[in-house]
């Protein structure tokens, strides 16, 4: 929006499976940005902007309002998939663990991400 960075996404295809996810800007404390490194790898679009000047908060968009941004997703998503369902949190889980195997048996086997003590 603007240039600026609203979401990430990160994908996992594995034989048999393929797994997609956005994680959207909603808010955040800028104080926990100074954490962050700017990456050594990074697109042209981003050029040497700080998080500060890089990232965008959602929430002051939508007054705050998660139910107005989510109902803006679900009428993108479906102008764009013909096919798309709706389920609850509860149904996904469900076909997760009946269909998928569950997502322990994902991480323990086909993730790549590994979960450590430190």
């Amino acid at each position: 929006m603007g240039g600026q960075k609203i979401g990430g996404n990160a994908q996992s295809i594995v034989k048999g499976g393929w797994l997609h996810h956005t994680s959207f800007l909603w808010d955040f404390e800028e104080e926990n940005m100074n954490y962050l490194t700017l990456p050594s790898k990074r697109p042209d679009y981003r050029g040497d902007r700080s998080h500060d000047a890089f990232l965008l908060k959602l929430h002051p968009f939508y007054n705050g309002h998660h139910s107005t941004f989510f109902d803006r997703i679900q009428d993108a998503a479906g102008a764009a998939f013909s096919d798309l369902d709706h389920v609850t949190a509860e149904e996904a889980l469900h076909i997760v663990d009946t269909e998928l195997g569950g997502l322990q048996h994902y991480f323990d086997n086909k993730c790549r991400t590994k979960i450590i003590q430190v």
